[in-house]
């Protein structure tokens, strides 16, 4: 199937997105909203204008049991400190802010 799909149709496997869903009303709203911030700042304020953002980061390691796998004869030959992740409640974590102007 691959080689039909790849090399004799010329097509390419991809995987589906997850978008935000945007119906007309939605779309209505946020062209209202861009028209209300594009009149709240006048062309001469525009260097006073901050953009900023935030990011959350953890220290926690991501565990995907789907990718992360052990090879070995039987389960009991795998060391305590490989086939657990210890996880916890409420990881440490660090908060980063950046804004420019």
């Amino acid at each position: 199937m691959r080689k039909l799909g790849v090399e004799d149709l010329v097509m390419k496997s991809y995987k589906r997105k997850n978008v935000h869903h945007l119906n007309d009303s939605i779309r209505r709203k946020r062209l209202e909203k861009c028209i209300q911030l594009k009149a709240r700042f006048a062309p001469w304020t525009e260097d006073q204008i901050l953009f900023s953002d935030e990011q959350l980061f953890t220290v926690e390691k991501a565990n995907n049991r789907q990718n992360d796998r052990i090879l070995a004869s039987r389960s009991q030959d795998i060391p305590d400190s490989i086939k657990y992740i210890d996880r916890v409640q409420k990881p440490l974590s660090l908060m980063v802010w950046a804004g420019v102007s």
